[in-house]
């Protein structure tokens, strides 16, 4: 067993969470763990990249088990690693195929609020601008 330490989605920033895990897991690999909202108390699976490591039986690691266990905190254990079980996880062929999709739906939705945002006697021509069509 490892302690993983690392951020919630795709591109985590800010603060880091500690997980226990077997020890084939990877520093960049993403991965499911179970997340518990505090004010609910309700248990969900998110997807967690692995930010940075440390062996069970390291200084560290007793230490911040230690620290935790102080606090009243458990350390949850990382669920598994299929994170196309999650709700809307769909599979890709690269990483590239990813991004093209990913920055597709971005420009749909930005469309969409922009059109929505325009009176009605504008949102012809302003539709036909957004979504490269020639005017007619």
């Amino acid at each position: 067993m490892r302690l993983y330490y690392g951020g919630y989605g795709h591109n985590p920033s800010g603060k880091q969470y500690v997980y226990w895990g077997n020890n084939n897991l990877r520093t960049g690999q993403n991965v499911v763990a179970p997340v518990t909202n505090k004010w609910s108390g309700r248990t969900y699976n998110t997807m967690f990249t692995i930010m940075r490591t440390s062996g069970a039986d390291t200084p560290m690691a007793n230490n911040e088990a230690q620290r935790l266990s102080q606090r009243g905190i458990g350390i949850k254990s990382i669920v598994g690693t299929d994170t196309l079980k999650l709700p809307g996880g769909q599979n890709y062929d690269s990483k590239k195929a990813w991004k093209e999709d990913s920055a597709n739906r971005y420009d749909m939705r930005l469309r969409e609020r922009l059109l929505g945002s325009l009176s009605p006697k504008d949102n012809t021509q302003a539709r036909n601008r957004l979504l490269g069509e020639d005017d007619e």
